[in-house]
C-alpha cells in the first residue's frame, strides 16, 4: 500500500452485498496478516458484527444515548466532566479481538435524524484510526454518509455494484461528489469479472462471482469467516486485496 494509511469505505447501494464484501475483503487482509485492522459498521442496520461471527456489540448510538440520559439530569459541572470523559465513552464501544477491533454504529432507539450519530461515529474514526494497520467501513446504503463527511480520512472509496441501473447510478453519483479520494469498483455476483461502463477515473478492483455457497451461509446466518478457504467469492476477495496493493494471503 502507500505510504497513507489504508482508509477504505465500502460504499454503494441498499441490497448490492456491501457487507457481504466487506466481510470476505477484511478476511482476507487478516488472512494476508495485515493487522491491526480495525473494521467500522457504519450502517445504522447493522449487519457486518454478524457476518464476522459477532453477535452482542456496543454501539455508538448507544454511547450517544447513554451521554444524553446522563446530560439531562447532570448540572453543568456534571456536563463538563461528561465533555471531557467523551473519549473514554467511545472506546467503551471498541470491541477488541485478536488481530483487529469492530465499531457498530447502531441505531437510535428513537425516530429521528441520524446526524448527531454520524458525528459522533467521524469523532471515533479520527479517535481510534491511528494505531491499525488499515481500516474497512462498511458503509450505509446510499451516500449520506458521504454527504456527511463521515468518511473524511478514507483513502480509497470502494463502490460495489451488481450490474443494475440502480447501482451504477450510485456509483455515478458517488464519483462525482468525492473529490479527490480514489473509487474503485468491485463487481458483485459477476460471473464473468466485468463491470459496466465505468465513471472517468473510477477503476475496476475486480469481481466477486455469484456463489452458491456464500448465499447459504447468508440465509442460514453463518459467519462469512467461516467459508472454506478455497470458497470462489473468498478468492476472489484476496485477488481484489491484491489489486488494492495489499500483500497476498494465503
Amino acid at each position: 500500500m502507500d505510504a497513507e494509511k489504508p482508509i477504505l469505505a465500502i460504499c454503494g447501494k441498499g441490497g448490492v452485498g456491501k457487507t457481504a464484501c466487506c466481510a470476505l475483503l477484511s478476511r482476507a487482509l487478516l488472512e494476508a496478516g495485515v493487522r491491526p485492522l480495525l473494521l467500522i459498521d457504519a450502517d445504522p442496520v447493522g449487519g457486518l458484527a454478524s457476518a464476522i461471527g459477532e453477535r452482542a456489540v456496543r454501539t455508538i448510538a448507544a454511547v450517544r444515548e447513554r451521554l444524553i440520559a446522563s446530560a439531562r439530569t447532570a448540572d453543568e459541572a456534571e456536563k463538563a466532566r461528561l465533555a471531557i470523559d467523551l473519549d473514554y465513552l467511545v472506546m467503551e464501544a471498541l470491541l477488541e479481538r485478536d488481530g483487529y477491533s469492530l465499531f457498530a454504529m447502531g441505531h437510535n432507539s428513537e425516530k429521528g435524524c441520524y446526524c448527531p450519530v454520524n458525528t459522533l461515529l467521524r469523532q471515533a474514526i479520527d479517535l481510534v484510526a491511528d494505531p491499525f494497520s488499515a481500516v474497512l467501513i462498511d458503509a450505509e446504503a446510499g451516500i449520506e454518509q458521504i454527504n456527511r463527511q463521515v468518511t473524511r480520512r478514507v483513502s480509497r472509496i470502494l463502490v460495489v455494484t451488481d450490474g443494475s441501473t440502480r447501482s451504477t447510478d450510485t456509483l455515478n453519483v458517488i464519483a462525482g461528489m468525492v473529490g479527490k479520494v480514489r473509487v474503485s469498483v468491485v463487481a458483485n455476483r459477476s460471473a464473468a469479472g466485468a463491470a459496466e461502463r465505468l465513471p472517468e477515473g473510477v477503476d475496476l478492483a475486480g469481481a466477486i462471482p455469484e456463489d452458491d455457497e456464500l448465499s447459504r451461509f447468508d440465509r442460514a446466518g453463518r459467519p462469512l469467516w467461516e467459508l472454506p478457504p478455497q470458497n470462489p467469492a473468498l478468492r476472489a476477495a484476496r485477488g481484489i486485496a491484491r489489486s488494492l496493493g495489499f500483500p497476498a494471503g494465503s
